[in-house]
């Protein structure tokens, strides 16, 4: 009897092992690629920097400080990617105010429908605001300044059955319309208030 048991042990163990081999890995993490096409906005401006304000929590309901890609991060690299100074003296400064992604918890339904159905789980909202300023020194000893400013909004739901990967899928593809919308945005207010230090 006891060889039985042992034996019995032993295949289910085999089995196991076997059919743990044989299981599909899951797929890697997503990972985010933050980037701009558009034309480079030349500034005559001696150079340019990000002053970042925006001060994260660090906790729930907040969610950007547990990735490596962040609203903060897209404006930098808006700033690196579009503005390019092309002047002898100036700066541009892109001040980040606010730079945050909250995940909220959605109602699920009770009942028969809650419970067949694949319901919305969360909401994943990202907000990028910041302004874009030109300071120029003028012949006569003073200074000039111009002023844009962006504020953008995106957001995306996921569905209780989401695993970890999926649900990161989705914080990317927050971040990713973030970029876009601040790209035109922040793009449509450089040209409509700062025509005299743009260079072509």
């Amino acid at each position: 009897m006891r060889f039985a048991l042992v034996l019995t042990f032993a295949l289910t163990s085999a089995m196991a092992l076997a059919l743990g081999g044989c299981a599909t890995p899951p797929p890697p993490a997503p990972k985010a690629e933050i980037g701009f096409s558009g034309a480079p906005l030349k500034m005559d401006v001696a150079s340019a920097r990000l002053d970042n304000r925006y001060q994260p929590p660090g906790r729930a309901p907040n969610v950007e400080q547990l990735h490596a890609v962040t609203p903060s991060t897209v404006a930098s690299r808006w700033l690196e990617t579009r503005v390019v100074p092309v002047g002898p003296s100036g700066e541009a400064v892109l001040t980040v105010l606010d730079a945050r992604v909250v995940e909220e918890k959605l109602p699920v339904k009770g009942g028969l429908t809650g419970f067949f159905g694949d319901q919305l789980d969360s909401r994943f909202t990202g907000t990028l605001r910041a302004k874009l300023t030109v300071t120029r020194s003028m012949p006569n000893g003073g200074f000039s300044n111009y002023e844009a400013v962006a504020s953008v909004k995106a957001e995306q739901t996921v569905l209780q059955s989401a695993d970890l990967n999926e649900r990161d899928q989705v914080y990317f593809d927050v971040t990713k319309k973030l970029a876009s919308e601040f790209d035109r945005a922040m793009s449509a207010e450089v040209a409509r208030v700062m025509g005299p230090v743009l260079r072509r």
